[in-house]
């Protein structure tokens, strides 16, 4: 009955992360890791420079929501859920360490950035008892 229970409890720990990839730590705990996606943030706009959904702003205005080392990145725009690689814009970054970029100057023919919004893939460590 004690085994059930453990094996209850440990099922809903692992549900509560999405996107499965389990894996042994290298240390003497094992460690069932999870990856789940944040939510989708859209902190600025395109007017200006450009529109800076970057890691440092965005971890500022959403303390704690954004993991410490994100494992992926996705940017689509906010009207249309357009992947960014298909809009055919240049970013000046778009990745894990900055976040995403997109600065107005780098774009052709005076066009503007559209409006991106990110989100992060991240993990969820649950340790096994």
């Amino acid at each position: 009955m004690t085994k059930l229970i453990s094996l209850t409890v440990l099922a809903a720990l692992l549900l509560a992360c999405m996107k499965p990839s389990i894996e042994m730590a290298p240390s003497a705990d094992p460690i069932i890791e999870r990856l789940r996606w944040t939510t989708w943030y859209n902190r600025d706009s395109p007017g200006g420079t450009g529109d800076w959904e970057d890691l440092r702003n965005l971890r500022l205005a959403y303390p704690g929501q954004i993991c410490p080392s994100p494992l992926d990145i996705q940017a689509v725009t906010v009207i249309g859920n357009i992947p960014a690689g298909s809009t055919g814009q240049n970013f000046y970054a778009f990745n894990t360490i900055l976040g995403f970029i997109c600065l107005n100057a780098d774009q052709p023919s005076g066009q503007q950035c559209r409006d991106y919004k990110v989100r992060f893939r991240c993990p969820c460590r649950i340790p096994i008892d």
